[in-house]
């Protein structure tokens, strides 16, 4: 898997905003080399939850590193296991539409933002989250789409009152 396949996929789901599943996905399975993509085409670190376990569903155990507590510790987790992209893709954007409804499918900043709004709180333990996608958002820029771009992007977020304060900071920073 590489980027411009990702992309080409999730292009095909109208409730998220392909670019931003894209870097989310590159982001959470290391450029799709990951054991959690390889194994079980887990394109964003959705952990399984008992119930999922409990209704016969694929899954897989695996050590992740979790932020807890001012630092990071690896812990063993139950991830939901797919048998493709597409088929990972389907229960991605049904998860983000049922647990995550402020994501914005018109901007990749919007987007980003609503990871933090979640019905059960926000995708990542890590503080840093925000910040990461938003650097792998400026790396895939020059792959994916125009230049200029998420800039232009940055300043819609802003008029949409789609970010925070520090969420503007750190988009800026990273566009530097």
């Amino acid at each position: 898997m590489d980027s411009k396949t990702f992309y080409e996929l999730a292009k095909n789901y109208k409730n998220i905003n392909a670019f931003a599943a894209t870097c989310q996905s590159a982001l959470e399975t290391g450029n799709w080399t990951s054991k959690l993509w390889v194994l079980a085409r887990n394109g964003a670190g959705i952990k399984a939850s008992t119930a999922w376990r409990d209704g016969r569903n694929d899954y897989i155990l695996i050590s992740s590193p979790e932020y807890r507590d001012g630092k990071y510790v690896a812990q063993n987790s139950y991830f939901r296991a797919y048998n493709s992209a597409e088929e990972f893709l389907d229960d991605y954007a049904l998860k983000i539409k049922n647990d995550y409804p402020h994501c914005t499918s018109d901007n990749v900043w919007g987007y980003f933002a609503g990871l933090y709004c979640g019905r059960w709180g926000k995708w990542a333990t890590d503080h840093r989250y925000f910040e990461k996608l938003a650097r792998k958002a400026f790396t895939l820029e020059g792959v994916l789409l125009s230049n200029g771009h998420l800039k232009r992007a940055l300043v819609y977020a802003i008029d949409k009152n789609y970010l925070e304060p520090w969420q503007i900071e750190i988009a800026r920073e990273a566009s530097k």
